[in-house]
């Protein structure tokens, strides 16, 4: 049989000895731990700022993308209202001369109305009379066109659409009374 030998008694200054290192070693596990943390929030901050200039750039590359449409766009309607006023004969200098036709026209189209009224003579002077006045109203409706179309290009002079609307507004408006006035005056 073996006996076990009993164990020599620790001496104080071992004991103390060892528990003066305890603490150091729970401080040291406690620093790795704490830098282990700090690495990971540090890693996950550093994503998430990638993640953000990411979406930054996405949405950079979108309000280029609705500039060059929005641009696009407008060169477009530019061109369908310049295509337009070449055919219609209508330009912003000639905007004032067009609503002196209109007028004009207006004037002649009161004539034709009174003619018509007083040519009671014989059938052909009516016709005639009602023809001059349909051909008075189809004037006025061409020069009102022209004008609207004009006031319109008005909108594309300046820099900004929106700066130019309120003087594009009174001409419509203006046009728009004289226009009235004129096909339903004859």
């Amino acid at each position: 049989m073996s006996t076990t030998q009993p164990q020599p008694p620790v001496a104080p200054e071992q004991a103390s000895s060892h528990r003066r290192h305890n603490p150091w070693i729970w401080i040291s596990a406690l620093l790795a731990v704490a830098a282990v943390g700090l690495g990971i929030w540090a890693y996950k901050s550093q994503s998430d700022l990638d993640n953000a200039n990411d979406d930054v750039a996405q949405l950079q590359k979108q309000v280029d993308q609705s500039k060059e449409t929005g641009g696009t766009v407008l060169a477009t309607v530019k061109g369908a209202f310049q295509d337009l006023s070449a055919e219609l004969g209508a330009t912003q200098q000639d905007l004032a001369g067009t609503q002196q036709e209109l007028e004009d026209a207006q004037a002649s189209a009161e004539k034709a109305a009174q003619d018509a009224a007083s040519a009671v003579e014989g059938s052909t002077e009516q016709a005639q009379a009602k023809a001059k006045e349909a051909e008075s109203k189809a004037t006025v409706a061409a020069d009102c066109a022209k004008a609207y179309a004009g006031a319109f290009g008005a909108l594309f002079e300046g820099d900004s659409v929106r700066e130019q609307a309120s003087v594009v507004k009174g001409q419509l408006q203006d046009i728009s009374a004289t226009c009235k006035s004129a096909l339903s005056g004859s």
